[in-house]
């Protein structure tokens, strides 16, 4: 399916930049409404391209992808706040998303909380089910997408410096990618961890400050 897709980027790439463009829009919002495309390793590719020069800058496409992503996850959230429990029943849910993915997100979710929408950007098919997660337990909108926007970010200026560093040889983006996922994932977990002690400590001592008043 990657090598199908590639060829078809090359094609159209020769022959009209706005279909390109439109493209790449498209691919961040597929990334969250259709789990099995290849989202990730198309945004790695989006960054080498803006090392070729013409038509496609870092900046115009960086903004295109991640407007596309916030799409994507704006329309995920919105169904499953909509719809609430009813969603994870649906079998065109249970196609793309199956229940391994799903108890792994669930568990997550429940373990860092919106936290969890941040991490999931760097787990393999946890980030639908974890934006679902975020509509069907009636997450606040602003929480929500105070923390969307910055694992979005995060995602798309990382995997694009990734492209720009590694250019478009398939095999090193794969192999790099899951190496990378796993030591991203690790390093969040690390920081949430220390942030939530240093936030339990610090409470600790201001109850017992406000005690010996």
């Amino acid at each position: 399916m990657q090598n199908f897709i590639f060829n078809l980027i090359h094609h159209v790439i020769d022959r009209n930049v706005i279909v390109t463009y439109l493209f790449f829009f498209l691919n961040g919002i597929l990334q969250l409404i259709f789990p099995p495309f290849p989202s990730d390793v198309i945004i790695v590719f989006e960054g080498y391209l803006t090392t070729l020069g013409g038509q496609f800058h870092l900046v115009p496409v960086l903004i295109i992808s991640i407007l596309g992503s916030l799409v994507g996850s704006t329309l995920v959230y919105w169904f499953g706040y909509r719809k609430g429990n009813e969603v994870l029943r649906y079998k065109i849910v249970l196609k793309y998303i199956d229940e391994k993915h799903i108890k792994r997100s669930e568990k997550v979710f429940h373990k860092y909380g919106k936290y969890g929408l941040i991490l999931s950007k760097f787990i393999p098919g946890t980030s639908t089910i974890m934006v679902l997660f975020s509509g069907v337990f009636r997450v606040k909108k602003r929480v929500y997408f105070s923390y969307i926007v910055i694992s979005i970010l995060l995602q798309q200026i990382i995997y694009m410096i990734i492209g720009r560093l590694i250019g478009n040889n398939l095999t090193r983006v794969n192999k790099f990618l899951s190496y990378f996922n796993i030591v991203s994932v690790i390093v969040l977990a690390c920081v949430i961890i220390v942030g939530f002690i240093f936030y339990k400590v610090k409470k600790s001592k201001k109850s017992v400050s406000t005690d010996n008043e």
